[in-house]
């Protein structure tokens, strides 16, 4: 008689990056700016033929708005987990670079080449966004078949922590708006299934 193997269970995370907002070409983080008609759609169109077992979102509306729609429509748990908010721009939140430019040219340069070291005025430390977003990664990490929803700077950080990258590599990566990111855990061990997927 064969053998039954044990195989062990494989939890699937999606990370699902909000659509494009009403903000625009801006420095966007703590911002709350809503999801136009084409984000809305677009974030349909990525989880229209997946199904999860449960929601978790940035508390912002360009995903909470989607999250709680989705939530209900498919009488899923919904949790608003705070630390998947987007980094804080500061001063920052709302303007271009060229406006930014115009009277803060050496500031805006610094944090060009060297975002980890040079934060924006009453911005957010890197360092400070990193932390809370693995925390905020590690506590939902267990929770098989779950979408989360959130920003694309706190994905490139998940991401970036899973692979071990260093931070100068992590602007490397595009967060397509709506694009799903598929993580997966056996035994504790993360892995990097995909990037900007309709799945």
């Amino acid at each position: 008689m064969d053998e039954k193997r044990w195989v062990p269970e494989i939890i699937t995370i999606d990370l699902m990056r909000h659509g494009v907002s009403t903000a625009g070409s801006c420095f966007l983080g703590a911002t709350d700016a809503p999801l136009t008609q084409e984000g809305w759609e677009q974030m349909q169109a990525s989880v229209v033929k997946q199904r999860y077992d449960r929601v978790i979102s940035s508390p912002l509306m360009r995903c909470a708005a989607f999250a709680k729609h989705y939530a209900e429509k498919k009488n899923l748990p919904l949790s608003i987990e705070h630390d998947l908010k987007e980094i804080d721009f500061g001063a920052w939140e709302g303007k271009t670079s060229a406006e930014i430019w115009e009277t803060q040219q050496q500031l805006l340069s610094a944090f060009w080449e060297d975002p980890l070291n040079n934060t924006p005025p009453e911005g957010e430390p890197y360092r400070v966004f990193q932390q809370r977003v693995d925390r905020a990664f590690k506590a939902l990490s267990d929770q098989p078949n779950s979408l989360i929803i959130t920003h694309g700077g706190v994905i490139r950080q998940i991401i970036s922590s899973i692979l071990c990258l260093p931070f100068e590599k992590l602007y490397c990566m595009h967060i397509d708006y709506a694009g799903i990111t598929r993580i997966e855990s056996c035994k504790g061990d993360l892995s990097l299934r995909f990037i900007n997927q309709r799945v």
